[in-house]
Formats: C-alpha cells, structure tokens, sequence
C-alpha cells in the first residue's frame, strides 16, 4: 500500500529534486509535489493548498532554510519541516532546530528521509489533534464558564496535589473581593470558611475524595471581605485522576444562598408565631371548653335538682298530711278521755287510724331518705369526680332516681338489665355524667313530639371489659348527621336550649377518662343504639 504525501520542495537542484522524490516513492509514498525557488514562489504555493511536509535545502540563489521557516511561522502554519542539505555544519544544523525546523537530512544519506518523513507527519497530526482537543476543551470551558457566571454561580478549581485554588470572577465578586485579595490555596479557602463549620466541609471532602459519594455537597458560611457571614452551597465532584485513580483536579460550583436562608428564617419566625398564637387560641378554647363543660355539670345538677326536689314533694306531702290526721286523732282522743266518753270500741279505731298514719308517715320518710341519698351519691361523684369502686346497677339506679321526675314527665320508661355485682374500678361521676346527657338527650330529642318513648339499658362483663348498651324508641338520626353528633356545638336545637354540647361531652368522657370506645348506631324512626366499651378498672393516666 501507498501512503498519499503532498511535499512542498524548496529547492533550486531539479536533479537533486528528482532524487528526494524518488528516495520518498521506493518507501511506499505516493508524492504529489511542488518544487519552488524563491520566497514569493513559495508563499504562493502555500496559498494555494494544503501540503503535508515542506522539504527544503539550506541554501538557495536568494533564499534560505532560515527565510522559508519564517515565512511559514508569519503566517501560523504548523507544517513538518525537514532541511535536505548537501553540506550542512552540526552548529548550523542546531540553529535551524531552534529555529522551528522539525529534522535534517543530507543528500547523502536520503535513507534516512523516509522515516523522518514519517515520524513528523506522525507527530505533526499528534499536534493537530491536541490543538483541536485543547480548542475544544477551551470553547466549553468558556462556554461552562459563561453559563455558570451568567447564572451567578461562582467557581472554583482545584489541583489536589499542588492545593492551588483557582476563583472565578463570579466567586470574588460574590464576597467582595478583588481579583488577586484571595490566596489561591486549600488553606487559604479554610480560612475564608467559619470554624463553625469546618469540619462538616472537611468531612464531606473526605467523603467525596475517599469515594463513599459520588459529589461533594456542602452548605457552610463564607466570610466576605467586609466580615459579615454568607451562607453558600458547594456542589462538585473529581475531574481528573492520575493512573492509579488518585483525584488529581476538583472543580466545584459556588452558590450565594443568602436570599434562601432569609426566606428559611423568615418562614421559620412565621411559623414560631403561628405555632405562638394557634397555642394561645388552644388554651383560650381549653378554658373555654372547660367553663363550658363545669357549666354544662352544674346545668346537669340544676336538673337533678328540680327533679329531685319535685320527687320529694309526693313523699313530703303525703308524710305532712298524714302527720296532721295524726295529731287530729290524738286530739280527738285526749277530749275524750277528758270527758270520759271514751268507749273501748272508739279507742280500738282511733288507735288503728294513728298506726295507718304512722306506717304512711315512715313509708313516704323512707321513700324521701332514698330520695336524697341517690341525690347525694350523684351529686358527690359528679363534684368530685373522684375515683372509687363502685357497683354499675347502683351506680346506674341512682342516676335513673335522680331523673325519674325528667322520663315521666316525657312518658318514658326505662328498663335496667343490669345484673348486680359488676363492679368497676373508675369514676362514677363521669360515668352518670354520660347517663345524664344520654337521658336527656333522648327526651329532648329523640321523644319530641312523641306521646311515649322507652328507653333500655344493658350491660355484661367479660375478660374485664363492660360492654354498656344504650338504646331508645326515639325518632333516630339520619346517615349523613351521624359524624356530626359527638362535635361541639352541633345541634338541631339551635335558640331552643339545646348547647350542642351532650354527645360531645359523652364522648370525650368516654376516651379521655375511661380510655374506652363508643359507637352509634341509628336510622330514622328507629331510634338510636349508643355502644359503650369501658375496661372493668379504668387504666391510670
């Protein structure tokens, strides 16, 4: 095979010529060539067409090696240039290699011409390449450098084994400095960094540099040439390794981030504030649930107590009337014995009369003590709200006393199947606090506008859990309402005296103080089934 070579021949011998040509076609070069004599020959030549390698003789009528490798320097041309001499000194020879010529070659030995014809177009494409490489790698390095500065990202550059630090203008510019007011150093970079925060950015170069990250990342604070503190992100990586994969070059990018940590500090100031307030609002609405709930009790003993108080009326009225027609007969009697018409047959019946007076008295004595003793027990659990152990049935029988004269008043009737002796170890009070808002919630709600509501009670124990069933006849709740009833302040009765406040109040008492569970069930016109689920001895808090 051939190998194609356009040669440029300076040289005014055509035999001599010939014989380059001819040294240069028997090693396998197929030649096109141009011979030329005189300087204005050969810039002519050179304007015409690219050549490959330029052969020239040292010494020309007019003209020389040295004029032809300045004229080739003038106009930037990088061409293998190879002297061809018949008669050439050693000091000469070297003057010319200073001088830009690639290699000679004498006449007498143009074996020697091929091979060097070889080894500089070698070279000489080696040196194109890398000129266009090192072209291109300039053109992206402007053009990374151009976007990242037009993007306010500062660079800096970094040669591992030297420490020298490179800053982009951006960099400088973006604390402050000048030019040359930044030593370009690792140390002097550690320097500029807070010592807050220096560690973190050796640590995370360590991480990177050691491979345990891919990129290095890192938010520290950079001192600025007045001396304040900038927050700035760092974000790079390794470049370049050397042949046993040591980091030889690290670029990174430099990012003010200033205006985020403002916004962060703001946004964070505004939350402390709203977190502030929303805790105020919460203890405002705390309290004010609170009075509510204690006025809601005192409401609930207000009722006990005019139901109470109309109870004893029957029990009273019965004992003070009898009591009068026991002391009308124990006058009647003392008269007669005064006037000794006191016949054994009168004294038999006035004497039956007083012990029927007596028994109505004790009767209506014991149904009024009962009375005021449920009274007390509710009233006092409910005040205290103290923990006890207590019987559900008795528990549950006194508030159902404590609001006998509300359900008959609603011509309603309540069953208890309760079976003695469950007992709990908890708060009675919460517990007829629910009974009591249940109850009324019903008769307020669940039999208006009905002639007659019943309401049963169920409850059993088992493997230390009471299961409470409440349930009425009442007109029910309809599907969508029913996730509204335990929320405060939702009523149907709103302006009427209904505070929306019962369910809610239910249960929270259930979860909060019982740590138990509660579930409705309901449909319109079938009234409503309230489900209770309260451990046996309520857990301490």
């Amino acid at each position: 095979m051939t190998t194609p070579l356009a040669a440029l021949l300076v040289e005014d011998s055509a035999g001599d010529a010939e014989l380059i040509l001819r040294s240069l076609r028997k090693a396998g070069f197929a030649v096109d060539a141009e011979r030329v004599e005189s300087a204005a020959q050969l810039a002519a030549a050179l304007a015409r067409r690219d050549w490959d390698i330029v052969l020239s003789d040292f010494s020309l009528p007019g003209f020389n090696a040295g004029a032809a490798l300045a004229l080739l320097r003038a106009r930037g041309l990088d061409l293998p240039f190879i002297v061809v001499s018949a008669n050439l000194g050693e000091e000469t020879a070297v003057a010319l290699m200073k001088a830009g010529a690639h290699d000679y070659v004498m006449k007498a030995d143009l074996a020697r011409l091929a091979p060097a014809v070889t080894r500089e177009i070698k070279e000489a494409t080696q040196r194109r390449a890398h000129r266009a490489a090192a072209e291109a790698l300039r053109a992206s390095e402007e053009r990374w450098n151009f976007a990242l500065e037009g993007a306010g990202y500062g660079v800096w550059d970094w040669d591992i084994g030297s420490g020298r630090v490179l800053y982009s203008a951006c960099w400088t510019a973006m604390h402050g400095y000048g030019a040359d007011e930044v030593e370009p150093s690792m140390a002097g970079r550690e320097r500029l960094i807070h010592p807050d925060d220096l560690e973190g950015v050796r640590a995370a170069l360590a991480r990177h540099l050691g491979g345990a990250v891919q990129r290095y990342r890192n938010e520290h604070r950079a001192r600025c040439k007045d001396g304040s503190w900038k927050w700035v992100l760092d974000n790079g990586m390794i470049v370049s390794r050397d042949a046993a994969g040591q980091p030889q070059r690290m670029i990174c990018t430099h990012v003010d981030l200033s205006e985020r940590k403002r916004a962060e500090d703001a946004l964070r100031e505004l939350n402390e504030q709203l977190e502030s307030r929303v805790d105020e609002r919460t203890r405002e609405l705390r309290q004010a649930m609170e009075q509510i709930i204690e006025s809601e009790k005192l409401a609930s003993l207000g009722a006990l107590v005019a139901g109470v108080s109309h109870e004893l009326n029957t029990p009273i009225g019965n004992m003070v009337l009898a009591a009068s027609a026991l002391a009308d007969q124990l006058r009647e009697i003392g008269g007669a014995v005064d006037g000794a018409r006191l016949t054994r047959s009168g004294l038999a019946q006035a004497l039956a009369e007083c012990r029927d007076a007596s028994a109505i008295i004790v009767r209506n004595g014991n149904r009024a003590s009962d009375l005021i003793d449920s009274f007390k027990r509710v009233s006092v659990d409910q005040t205290s709200q103290r923990r006890r152990r207590f019987d559900l049935r008795a528990t549950v029988q006194d508030c159902l006393n404590a609001l006998g004269a509300v359900t008959r008043r609603a011509k309603a009737t309540v069953e208890l199947d309760i079976p003695e002796g469950i007992e709990m170890d908890s708060f009675p009070g919460a517990l007829e606090q629910i009974l009591n808002n249940i109850i009324m919630n019903s008769v307020t709600h669940g039999f208006d506008g009905k002639s007659a509501g019943r309401i049963v009670l169920r409850a059993r124990l088992s493997e230390g859990v009471v299961e409470l069933d409440y349930t009425d006849d009442g007109h029910g709740i309809a599907q969508p309402l029913q996730h509204k009833v335990f929320e405060p302040f939702y009523t149907t009765k709103l302006g009427q005296g209904g505070s929306g406040l019962g369910l809610s109040i239910v249960h929270n008492l259930v979860q909060a103080i019982f740590k138990g569970r509660l579930r409705l069930e309901s449909a319109p016109g079938q009234g409503v089934a309230l489900h209770f689920t309260l451990p046996a001895v309520t857990p301490q808090s």
